[in-house]
C-alpha cells in the first residue's frame, strides 16, 4: 500500500528535494491536514472548513430508503467539539478503495477503533450516504460509481475528549468524464465541552481609560468564524462602543490591529489578521460613519501573544482585536 503523507512542517522537513521539486496540485487557500488523519500521497485538498465548536451528526448505521440523504436519530449519533470538513482529490490512477484502506490503516496505527463501516450498496440506497455526509441531495459532482463507495466511522478515546473521524471514499469523473479520479471526504470532531463565559464586553468608558493609561485596549467582543475574516453580527455591541469612543474623542486616530494564535502558517495568520482588521475598519466606516482617515488596519498575526499558545485558553486570549492610539 502507498503511505499517507505526513502533514505540516514535518512533511516539508522530511520530503526529499526531488519530491519537493515535483510538488503536488495546490490546496485551497488556508487548508491544512489534520495531524491525526494526514493525506494520501499526491492528493490535494479541494474543499476545507474548520470551526472551533460545532454540533455534528456522524453516521454509524446504514441508511434506509425512508431516510433519504439525511442524518437522523436512526442512522447517526450527535457529537460536539472542534470540527473539520476536508475533501481530498486524487491522485489520478488510484482507486477509492486504496485511499480508504490507507486512511483506515493509518487511523488504526494511531489507536483509532472502527465503530461502523460499509461498502457499496451496504451503506444504503444509491448515493444516499454521501448525500447525507455532505449535506446535499442530487448535487452536481456527486460520485458516479456505486461499486467504489466506502464509508467508515472511527474513534480515538483520550482524556482530553474522544476524537471522531468519518471517512467516505469514492471515485468521480474528471473533465470529459474520464478518467475516474478518487476522492476522500473526511469529517473530524475533537470532542470537548463548549468554552463558556468567553464574551468580554468593554464599553466606551473602559476603552478610554485603557487607551489613556497604556495607549491601547484589547477587545474580545469582535467575533469571527474560524479561519474567516467576516465580522459576525454578535460583534455589534462592541463596535457601537468603539464608535461611541471615537465620537467622544474626535482628535484620536486608531490602529485597528488583528491578532491570531499560532495555529497554522505564520504568513497565512498575518494575512488573516490583516483581513480581519480591515473588515472591522470597513464596518466602522460604513455602518457607523467613522471617517476612514481615523482608522488604520494592521495585521500582527501571532507575533504579539499575551498568553502561551500551547493551550486552548491561551490561544483564545491571543485571538483578539486591539485598538492602538496613533
Amino acid at each position: 500500500m502507498r503511505r499517507l503523507v505526513l502533514s505540516g512542517w514535518l512533511a516539508a522537513l522530511l520530503a526529499s528535494p526531488h519530491a519537493l521539486a515535483q510538488g503536488r496540485p495546490a490546496d485551497v487557500a488556508g487548508a491544512r491536514d489534520h495531524p491525526l488523519v494526514g493525506r494520501y500521497e499526491g492528493a490535494r485538498i479541494a474543499r476545507y472548513q474548520a470551526k472551533e465548536f460545532e454540533e455534528v451528526r456522524l453516521i454509524d448505521k446504514p441508511l434506509v430508503a425512508a431516510d433519504g440523504p439525511r442524518r437522523n436519530d436512526r442512522n447517526s449519533r450527535t457529537v460536539e467539539g472542534r470540527y473539520w470538513r476536508i475533501t481530498y482529490e486524487g491522485p489520478a490512477g488510484r482507486s477509492a478503495l486504496e485511499l480508504y484502506r490507507n486512511h483506515e490503516q493509518a487511523l488504526a496505527a494511531r489507536g483509532f477503533e472502527r465503530v461502523f463501516a460499509c461498502g457499496q450498496q451496504e451503506c444504503g440506497p444509491g448515493f444516499a450516504v454521501i448525500g447525507a455526509v455532505e449535506g446535499v441531495a442530487g448535487a452536481t459532482g456527486l460520485p458516479q460509481v456505486i461499486e467504489g463507495q466506502r464509508y467508515g466511522l472511527f474513534r480515538l478515546p483520550r482524556d482530553a475528549g474522544t476524537v471522531w473521524v468519518a471517512l467516505y471514499a469514492n471515485e468521480r469523473p474528471a473533465a470529459g468524464n474520464r478518467p475516474l479520479v478518487p476522492f476522500a471526504f473526511v469529517e473530524i470532531v475533537e470532542e470537548r465541552p463548549m468554552q463558556g463565559e468567553r464574551i468580554q464586553f468593554v464599553d466606551a468608558s473602559a476603552m478610554e481609560r485603557a487607551i489613556g493609561a497604556i495607549g491601547k485596549v484589547a477587545l474580545y467582543g469582535i467575533l469571527f468564524d474560524f479561519d474567516r475574516a467576516e465580522v459576525k453580527p454578535e460583534s455589534r455591541p462592541t463596535l457601537e462602543e468603539i464608535a461611541k469612543y471615537l465620537r467622544a474623542n474626535p482628535q484620536v486616530g486608531l490602529i485597528v490591529t488583528g491578532h491570531t494564535d499560532s495555529q497554522g502558517g505564520f504568513d497565512y495568520n498575518v494575512d488573516l489578521s490583516r483581513r480581519r482588521a480591515a473588515a472591522v475598519v470597513a464596518v466602522l466606516t460604513r455602518d457607523f460613519g467613522i471617517a476612514p482617515a481615523r482608522l488604520t488596519p494592521f495585521g500582527a498575526g501571532p507575533a504579539a501573544p499575551v498568553a502561551p499558545n500551547d493551550t486552548e485558553d491561551g490561544r483564545a486570549k491571543n485571538r483578539r482585536v486591539e485598538l492602538v492610539k496613533r
